[in-house]
């Protein structure tokens, strides 16, 4: 009897086992990839059709490009109209929330109305747009997921057409701003040394090693906004691209690539946060899939981002910058870009 027992306990303690290190499965297809306010484009097209004067389709991008093509009755935003455009020593920030409430107005949103949003880049833009009115307590819209992209894969139609104008509202944003999704300079510095806070960087690798780049026919140190080059110490990079399909139907990667690519760089839920890029633009995408997608809670953008930082670190010498180009890894990676362009 007392062999039985010890074989019973055995075998359960043996599937317990098994059945605790079995890995988590996560689904291969972008199909299944869901938030509260990610679309498809099918299913914003027949919002579109069925309740038009329920929805508002907004283009964020240039007006050139928004004029070449668009969704049908879509506006037209891009950075500036949600964005500081009189900050004294550098640009990319956030606008006021007297700002954004003037711009839903004239987008002619009120209380009845959802804002459809998309853009031409795998929803980079679009997404800073979301994130920025998250900030406001806003949240009447949608992510048509891929964007114009896919938008067109799936054979939906787009024009060249204006809508016509809409009657300006009288919306009125709540008293409200979520200072658990924004980091700021001082987060910043303290997350350096903070073994529980991850930085990521999310913009292309060259500009996170300090490497110079060629630029409409000029080699350039660092993008046109930023005043040096390099990264901010301690920062893992975590191109935000890596997490969407860019080079296909520009949507989300399927969540079993989403966690493989946050796996082997570190990223773990456990941790705090915190983003940045540029501009804070870049970042907004990486966030929305971390937040919205994957459930990470701790989750904050650095909306000054490498502009701010590279502002100060040239203002003031405590600042620090990592650069992982050395000086004449610079100068040789300079001098060949030159070479190349002077041999076209």
């Amino acid at each position: 009897m007392r062999f039985s027992t010890f074989l019973l306990a055995s075998i359960i303690c043996l599937f317990v086992s098994c059945k605790t290190d079995t890995p988590v499965s996560y689904s291969n297809l972008k199909e299944d990839i869901s938030a509260d306010n990610l679309i498809s484009a099918k299913l914003a097209h027949s919002y579109l059709n069925e309740n038009s004067d329920q929805y508002i389709p907004i283009q964020v991008s240039k007006e050139k490009a928004f004029l070449l093509e668009h969704i049908p009755n879509a506006k037209n935003i891009w950075r500036p109209d949600y964005g500081q455009t009189d900050h004294p020593e550098y640009g990319g920030l956030i606008a006021s929330k007297e700002k954004i409430e003037s711009l839903l107005q004239d987008l002619g949103y009120d209380n009845e109305k959802t804002l459809l949003l998309y853009d031409l880049k795998a929803n980079v833009d679009a997404l800073r747009f979301a994130w920025v009115l998250n900030l406001y307590g806003f949240e009447d819209f949608k992510i048509i997921n891929g964007g114009l992209k896919f938008w067109k894969m799936s054979e939906l139609p787009v024009t060249k057409e204006l809508s016509e104008p809409k009657s300006k509202s009288d919306y009125r944003l709540k008293d409200y701003f979520n200072k658990d999704i924004i980091a700021h300079f001082d987060d910043v510095i303290n997350a350096i040394s903070d073994t529980n806070t991850i930085l990521i960087d999310t913009r292309e690798d060259y500009e996170f090693l300090g490497e110079p780049f060629v630029f409409k026919d000029t080699v350039l140190s660092h993008k046109i906004g930023a005043f040096d080059r390099g990264s901010i110490p301690s920062a893992i990079h975590l191109n935000w691209s890596s997490l969407a399909d860019l080079k296909g139907d520009h949507r989300i990667k399927a969540e079993q690539d989403l966690r493989y690519d946050l796996e082997v760089n570190g990223v773990t839920q456990d941790k705090n946060i915190i983003l940045y890029c540029q501009s804070g633009s870049r970042t907004s995408h990486t966030f929305y899939v971390l937040r919205d997608i994957l459930g990470y809670d701790k989750v904050k953008n650095y909306d000054g981002s490498w502009i701010e930082w590279s502002y100060r670190a040239a203002n003031d010498n405590t600042v620090p910058i990592q650069k992982l180009c050395s000086e004449e890894q610079f100068s040789y990676l300079q001098d060949s870009l030159i070479s190349s362009l002077d041999l076209e």
